[in-house]
């Protein structure tokens, strides 16, 4: 396979952007991998400058980094560091677009930006896929089995950049 350009990982399933083309558990794999994540990172920073110089609305486009890529740098290319984290589901769940973002609303106060969160459907959704991206990166020998009778477990801890939420309450499951 040979390693993915920004557009390549861009348009891919989730679970095979994080292997940007190198299959292995290996440090030779991990190696490429980072090699590779950090030119397509290149390539992002880039198309993105392309985005905002060419803008001529009023909005601020939102051009995205593939699914996982800067956390994925931070792994030093290992997949299987980058899925244990604490805040992995939590952004497959943002991938999603599905965590927490800002909406224009209009209505009879006005037209305003307002935050909004995710709600009672989108957690089990984003655990759902959660499970997939582990289950496709098992079976293709990406990361190890789970011990057998070890449980699943997501935290869904919001973005670094993003604060906590003021009530505290934890997903329902």
């Amino acid at each position: 396979m040979p390693a993915m350009s920004f557009d390549q990982a861009l348009r891919a399933e989730r679970w095979h952007a994080l292997t940007l083309g190198f299959p292995g558990m290996s440090p030779g794999a991990d190696a490429s991998r980072l090699r590779t994540a950090r030119r397509v990172w290149a390539e992002y920073v880039t198309y993105s400058q392309k985005v905002y110089d060419s803008q001529h609305w009023t909005y601020d486009p939102d051009p995205r980094p593939s699914f996982c890529l800067y956390p994925l740098i931070e792994a030093g290319g290992n997949i299987q560091r980058l899925v244990d984290r604490p805040e992995f589901a939590g952004q497959v769940l943002d991938d999603m677009d599905r965590g927490h973002r800002e909406e224009i609303v209009s209505d009879q106060d006005g037209t305003r930006w307002e935050g909004l969160g995710p709600d009672i459907d989108d957690y089990p959704a984003a655990a759902r896929e959660t499970a997939h991206i582990r289950a496709q990166l098992q079976i293709r020998d990406l990361i190890p089995p789970r011990p057998r009778g070890q449980a699943a477990a997501f935290g869904f801890l919001p973005p670094r950049d993003e604060p906590p939420t003021s009530t505290g309450i934890e997903p329902p499951f």
